[in-house]
């Protein structure tokens, strides 16, 4: 079964009171046994990084917020690398899945290293299901540069959130749903998880 998840950022500077649901969320649905590959992401704003460069942003450059949330770490089965780490990390096989961290320093995960593991995992040609932080930002970011390169980018709308509020969350959806098309903005996960179980188990 190949069904790559996406987990976008859930890191400790991304949560806060309007999103805190989608770490427990997240940890669920990978407990559930029902993706892989599982490709987690970490943003770490570096002193090259453009939002370094241009916004004079420090947020996200050390452990205490660019952390992953704890939940997430919990399921990513191995303590991640120093902050100085790029690229892919392979992390241990577990909940039916291969895992791997991708560090990077800009918002989409669509980086050369990302598009290297999917051409390493066979992954050109597949959907992927994309959940985790910011929607404004990073998950809309990876969303259309996966579009653009002709990968479905298909997000669980529920799984995802952004840390400045619900009503920037919303809007960030509504971009998502003209810019790669409404049916790819799923607002309910548990009809699709029924059949997955369904054929998982027939």
């Amino acid at each position: 079964m190949q069904r790559p998840l996406l987990v976008i950022d859930v890191q400790r500077g991304n949560i806060s009171e309007y999103n805190r649901f989608i770490p427990n969320g997240i940890a669920s649905i990978i407990k559930a046994e029902l993706f892989n590959p599982i490709i987690f992401s970490r943003y770490i704003n570096t002193p090259d990084s453009p939002a370094r460069l241009f916004l004079e942003v420090e947020d996200m450059s050390d452990f205490g917020s660019a952390g992953m949330e704890s939940k997430i770490a919990e399921v990513m089965g191995a303590k991640a690398p120093g902050l100085d780490t790029y690229g892919v990390t392979p992390l241990p096989e577990g909940y039916g899945a291969k895992r791997y961290l991708l560090t990077k320093n800009v918002y989409s995960a669509v980086t050369p290293e990302f598009e290297e593991l999917l051409a390493e995992l066979d992954l050109a040609n597949t959907g992927m299901y994309i959940v985790g932080a910011d929607t404004e930002s990073s998950v809309l970011k990876t969303a259309l540069d996966l579009f653009e390169r002709s990968i479905e980018p298909i997000i669980l709308a529920e799984f995802c959130g952004s840390h400045r509020g619900l009503g920037t969350h919303e809007r960030a959806l509504e971009l998502l749903k003209e810019l790669i098309g409404p049916e790819r903005v799923i607002s309910d996960y548990m009809p699709l998880r029924h059949r997955w179980e369904r054929s998982k188990n027939s």
